[in-house]
């Protein structure tokens, strides 16, 4: 999977709401539709946040295995 598809998993995972994800992570509703789809690469410090809020690592929203 994508980096978005990983981020949107994972919201609906937790039955977050973009908009309720967007605005935990400090962007607005558009950005953050725009990563999901692939349009948009975050920055780190938003990858962070989101992953923050989505109790996972970076590295999971990547769709890095690490052992």
């Amino acid at each position: 999977m994508t980096l978005g598809q990983n981020i949107r998993s994972k919201r609906l995972e937790y039955d977050i709401e973009q908009q309720e994800l967007a605005k935990r992570i400090g962007v607005n509703k558009a950005t953050l539709c725009s990563i999901e789809s692939g349009v948009k690469v975050p920055s780190v410090a938003v990858l962070v946040s989101i992953a923050d809020v989505l109790h996972c690592s970076v590295d999971e929203l990547l769709g890095r295995k690490v052992s």
